[in-house]
């Protein structure tokens, strides 16, 4: 089936990019990041091409998590959220990894798990600065976090947190970041105890800042995209995108001057214009922001898009561009002949950034691999 909305993804460029990142990270261990669908792009088919060359991988919950092991992954997968208490087992029969933040939920995940002859493996999630979930900085949770090791059937292997501003200029609070890690780490380990893997950096943390203690998380960057645009233009690591966004014209027709073009009438030609329908839409991910504001590829040149988005469909202006005809492939983002549209281009007119575009490229859009071992 020739399919209308695509997403082609190079594997190998994904592959690439792990080893490029790597490198940087100087033999720590690296563990991709594959929540949300591998941010749209196919958790278990990136994971599966990948598995020979990561150490491990990252979901942000349960049904994530399973996906990998029902597909055969076998390295270890951390639950970097939430898990509630009816999937504790669940976790521990698949041999997951979970994140632990708050004590009182550990203690009865261990009565769990003790009750019913498991165990599991955790790592200890601290609030560094984030300020999303984590055991806060102070000498109190230092204490909680020593209890944690006495659980019975939960071993902690782990103690991680998260960068918020390591992709902006001012270093400062990164460095702050670093400080109060290291002094949490230094804290609970001056008790005897020993955490085997820490881990503070995600992308920006290695590319920037170089911090990998014994594992690092790489997202974005694994698919080809720098965190920010000061990352893209420092470029201490050679990233390659990795995918290609098209949909095809459905239909095109002449207008007159004066001539309204879809819901609330927000372009009105002034001229005679020759349009292109594009059979994509925001249910497909292309967001109704971007009316009146982006454009696509045809044939190797800009088309606008005019008027608003609608759910399926949308229109361009290809008064300009010889030869436009049925089922000409739209380039949303990626090259055509001489011309590029960048997934940052396509959020910086969306107001967002490239994270929101990926994950927001829906389920019916086609993903189709390219990969040399295929």
């Amino acid at each position: 089936m020739n399919e209308i909305n695509r997403v082609i993804i190079n594997l190998d460029s994904i592959k690439q990019n792990i080893l490029n990142l790597r490198q940087k990270a100087e033999g720590a261990q690296f563990y991709a990041v594959v929540k949300a669908n591998g941010y749209g792009l196919g958790s278990v088919k990136i994971s599966k091409y990948v598995e020979d060359i990561v150490d491990g991988y990252c979901v942000s919950n349960l049904e994530e998590a399973l996906a990998l092991r029902n597909a055969g992954i076998k390295k270890e997968i951390l639950i970097l959220g939430f898990i509630q208490e009816e999937d504790i087992l669940i976790a521990a029969k698949n041999d997951l990894t979970i994140s632990l933040y708050d004590s009182d939920f550990s203690s009865f995940i261990d009565d769990v798990l003790e009750d019913n002859g498991y165990t599991i493996k955790a790592h200890v999630k601290i609030d560094t600065g984030h300020g999303r979930i984590g055991y806060q900085i102070n000498e109190e949770n230092v204490n909680k976090i020593v209890d944690l090791f006495k659980l019975k059937s939960i071993n902690i292997e782990g103690i991680f947190s998260h960068l918020s501003t390591a992709d902006e200029l001012d270093v400062e609070y990164t460095k702050k970041q670093k400080e109060k890690f290291d002094w949490m780490v230094q804290r609970v380990e001056s008790h005897g105890l020993n955490f085997k893997k820490k881990h503070l950096s995600n992308d920006a943390g290695l590319i920037k800042h170089g911090l990998y203690y014994d594992i690092v998380r790489s997202g974005i960057g694994m698919y080809g995209f720098y965190p920010s645009d000061l990352l893209k233009e420092e470029r201490e690591v050679e990233l390659i995108p990795s995918f290609t966004w098209l949909s095809r014209v459905s239909f095109v027709k002449d207008i007159e001057a004066g001539q309204a073009i879809s819901y609330g009438r927000t372009f009105i030609s002034d001229k005679p214009m020759k349009i292109a329908t594009v059979s994509v839409g925001y249910a497909d991910g292309y967001k109704k922001c971007l009316s009146n504001k982006a454009y696509v590829l045809i044939n190797g040149q800009k088309a606008n898009v005019i008027g608003n988005i609608t759910m399926d469909q949308m229109m361009v202006d290809v008064t300009d561009i010889d030869n436009v005809n049925m089922k000409d492939d739209v380039v949303l983002i990626g090259r055509s002949e001489d011309e590029y549209i960048s997934i940052e281009q396509l959020a910086t007119w969306a107001q967002t950034i490239s994270y929101e575009i990926m994950t927001s490229i829906s389920e019916r859009v086609h993903r189709e691999y390219i990969a040399i071992q295929n």
